[in-house]
């Protein structure tokens, strides 16, 4: 059976977009009475209807098939499906916990990798290279007020700090890396302030790199990943220091910008 889509789930409205998404899509699938291989709406709907991006819909769908509610299906007839008629809370819950620890790994693994591919970046990119970064800070700042575009904007600033440190090696980890930020910086990264703030830091940011200022550019990336990570362990209610206060410290301690 193919559930109607009106008015499956709710859109999401609170700053923990991930784990409420997953609330919400349990509230659709008891209150549309789904059972075993019932088809669910498709990922355009769900995400349209959250009022979510495909990546933080894709994060709480990967949980609810690891915890085995859902069948998602690639290609020609494939789809949403159910697994099973009974939600298994137990199994839901500890899947959100493995994926909040997944989602810390990222955000050490940026702290490290993408200091020192900004550092390096400062040595060598060219005027081309900042003219691609400022343009981006341009555009976020046109969007402002526009959520979507401004994180596409801000997406788009990290890549092209990424590409000016003409590495191809921490290119391709940061790559891998920046495709598991997504759903992180959509489920836990504030609203308008917040990308206000993130544009003053980008502009900040790229003053230390054209200076080559490494003392400067160290307090500024700090403070770029703390903007993240802050929101990130204040969802978890969880402290900053107990998540990411050791790799601040180590990567400080090995010369990598990662503290102040």
């Amino acid at each position: 059976m193919a559930v109607s889509v009106v008015l499956f789930v709710e859109p999401v409205r609170t700053s923990r977009t991930f784990e409420a998404a997953i609330e919400n899509l349990l509230e659709g699938i008891e209150r549309s009475r789904l059972r075993l291989d019932d088809r669910l709406p498709t990922e355009d709907q769900l995400a349209g209807q959250l009022g979510i991006s495909k990546p933080t819909l894709r994060q709480a769908l990967r949980v609810l098939e690891r915890s085995g509610l859902l069948r998602v299906r690639a290609g020609k007839g494939g789809g949403i499906f159910m697994a099973s008629d009974v939600v298994p809370v137990d199994a839901i819950s500890d899947n959100v916990a493995v994926e909040a620890e997944d989602a810390v790994d990222v955000l050490r693994g940026r702290r490290v990798l993408e200091g020192a591919a900004t550092v390096m970046a400062s040595r060598v990119a060219t005027e081309e290279d900042y003219a691609g970064i400022e343009r981006t800070n341009e555009l976020m700042r046109r969007n402002l007020g526009d959520r979507p575009r401004v994180m596409g904007a801000n997406a788009m600033f990290h890549r092209a700090v990424i590409r000016a440190c003409h590495n191809r090696t921490l290119q391709g980890a940061l790559r891998n890396i920046e495709g598991e930020l997504a759903p992180i910086r959509d489920s836990y990264q504030g609203g308008r302030k917040n990308d206000e703030e993130t544009l003053a830091i980008h502009e900040r940011q790229v003053d230390a790199m054209r200076r080559q200022d490494i003392g400067a550019l160290a307090t500024v990336l700090n403070e770029h990943f703390r903007l993240l990570e802050e929101e990130f362990a204040s969802a978890l209610h969880r402290k900053w220091e107990g998540l990411f206060g050791e790799v601040s410290d180590q990567t400080r301690r090995l010369g990598t910008p990662a503290g102040a």
